[in-house]
């Protein structure tokens, strides 16, 4: 093996799920051993604060993808760049789709704020992600047809067609030239096939969802960031 690269989705992966706390000893152990690991970048539908924050933790600071490939965190720049089919028509039919989505999704679910493309909804308590996604799904394949939705255990995620995971890793590695092989995939939702799915290496916690699974060449018998030391000491010791 010739990996270069550790690319990783946060949820489910770093973290077991928003409003969990940190494993903060996994995490000292993912520090204590990075020399003997390939550069760890992230590839997630977070935004570009809370990507560098989980760098911090992990104490690697690698260039990195956000909002499900609408952005590339670039760290030496501290900023951020879109990907390439984004221009300003999208951006302004992003805030109207934020706009309807407020007011049709009330008491079903709320907007993340902070990000620049990505629009991001997260359930009210009682509701479920796949319910949420599928009511999201209905209101906009008509009235915002360039848009796409895909959801994780948390979120879902609305992005313009032809941006995922997937097309934001394309960028990344294509400034890093690497290629597919050179790259250790990890992730565990729908959301992070698109990415694993064209990759040689590809591993998933044992909370990945079944699909993922599937195309994985390697599924750990523990979860969430211990699931991740796992893949790690099986590729790396």
């Amino acid at each position: 093996m010739n990996i270069r690269l550790i690319l990783t989705d946060i949820e489910g992966c770093i973290t077991k799920n928003k409003g969990y706390p940190l494993d903060l000893l996994s995490l000292q152990w993912i520090r204590e051993n990075l020399k003997k690991l390939p550069p760890i970048s992230l590839n997630t539908g977070r935004s570009k604060p809370y990507i560098e924050a989980i760098l911090q933790a992990l104490g690697d600071f690698q260039d990195s993808i956000g909002e499900n490939g609408c952005t590339i965190y670039l760290v030496e720049k501290d900023d951020i760049v879109l990907h390439p089919i984004i221009n300003d028509n999208i951006l302004k039919e992003k805030e109207e789709l934020k706009k309807f989505l407020k007011e049709k999704i009330k008491n079903l679910g709320h907007i993340e704020p902070g990000k620049e493309v990505c629009v991001s909804l997260f359930p009210e308590e009682g509701i479920l992600v796949k319910d949420l996604a599928a009511y999201t799904q209905e209101l906009i394949k008509e009235e915002f047809p360039e848009f796409q939705l895909v959801y994780s255990s948390v979120a879902v995620d609305i992005t313009p067609k032809g941006i995922d995971k997937g097309s934001g890793m394309d960028i990344l590695l294509e400034m890093k030239n690497l290629s597919y092989d050179e790259v250790l995939g990890i992730g565990d939702s729908l959301g992070d096939f698109p990415f694993l799915s064209k990759l040689k290496y590809k591993a998933t916690p044992a909370n990945g969802h079944p699909k993922i699974k599937e195309i994985a060449t390697y599924v750990a018998k523990e979860e969430d960031i211990k699931g991740l030391i796992e893949i790690f000491k099986h590729f790396f010791f």
